[in-house]
């Protein structure tokens, strides 16, 4: 599968690099056409900087990796207007404040879904920092990336490429869901500055039940880590499955071994 990326900053090269390293061929485009490939792609044979038209009509799957205003005026341009069916992921940020045009409530995802029928729109890896694009794992487990769209054929193309990169996908829902992974992404960014993380940074979604397929998959598959950690794992420690395939919850410690925070022996019980 030939991966196409409209936008050459950060991100997008970041992405290219990403992809490139896993044995995808990418198309790279950026608002402005090279007059000879950037020295950051030397190193990789598999990434060919092309005019934005190339990437539209030759890749398989397109990722838009730039700022939300240039998205949409590529949009209403019509120089997306070639998708034949094909998903693109967005992974814009619209403006917290400001945007020209204005996203429907808050949501830049539904105004480019709106505006891009040709294609199945997936919402996804706008809450991913460029940093975390080469290397998806904090704490050893690996960096959990939403998705959200109205296609589940889309949706599962886009987490089989998100699970190659080594992240771990989860269906959060159709395309309405994208305001929740706008802000969540603005969240991120906060965070990130205010602790001067320097963009290494990412969440983890614990699940209650650890053999649930985060992405919405068939029963069956292969589920990601829990990334249940603490309490959390304790209590599904605890939880064991007996011979009927019915939970049952393991004894409590017996009473003499429990303590009162002040060292005094437990009062007995009535």
């Amino acid at each position: 599968m030939i991966v196409g990326i409209i936008g050459r900053g950060r991100m997008g090269s970041a992405l290219a690099r990403a992809l490139a390293a896993h044995g995808r061929p990418v198309l790279i485009a950026g608002r402005g056409e090279p007059a000879r490939p950037p020295d950051h792609f030397a190193p990789y044979p598999g990434i060919r900087p092309v005019p934005t038209g190339a990437v539209v009509a030759g890749a398989d799957l397109v990722v838009l990796m730039l700022p939300f205003a240039a998205a949409v005026e590529l949009a209403l341009a019509g120089r997306l207007d070639d998708g034949r069916g094909r998903t693109v992921i967005d992974a814009t940020n619209p403006p917290t404040a400001g945007a020209a045009p204005p996203a429907p409530a808050g949501s830049g995802g539904r105004l480019l879904a709106e505006l891009l029928p040709q294609w199945r729109v997936v919402k996804a890896l706008n809450t991913v920092p460029a940093g975390m694009l080469d290397e998806p794992v904090l704490d050893g487990r690996p960096v959990t990336v939403p998705l959200a769209g109205d296609h589940p054929a889309a949706k599962a193309e886009v987490s089989a490429l998100v699970r190659r990169l080594g992240f771990a996908p989860v269906d959060v829902g159709g395309i309405d869901r994208a305001p929740a992974l706008e802000s969540l992404a603005d969240l991120l960014m906060a965070i990130s500055s205010r602790h001067a993380l320097r963009g290494r940074i990412g969440f983890q979604v614990a699940l209650a039940e650890p053999g649930a397929a985060m992405d919405g998959g068939p029963p069956g598959r292969t589920p990601v880590d829990s990334g249940l950690s603490g309490p959390a794992h304790a209590e599904a420690a605890r939880r064991v499955p007996t011979a009927g395939g019915e939970r049952q919850r393991r004894p409590p410690p017996a009473a003499e071994s429990i303590r009162s925070p002040a060292g005094r022996p437990p009062r007995p019980s009535r």
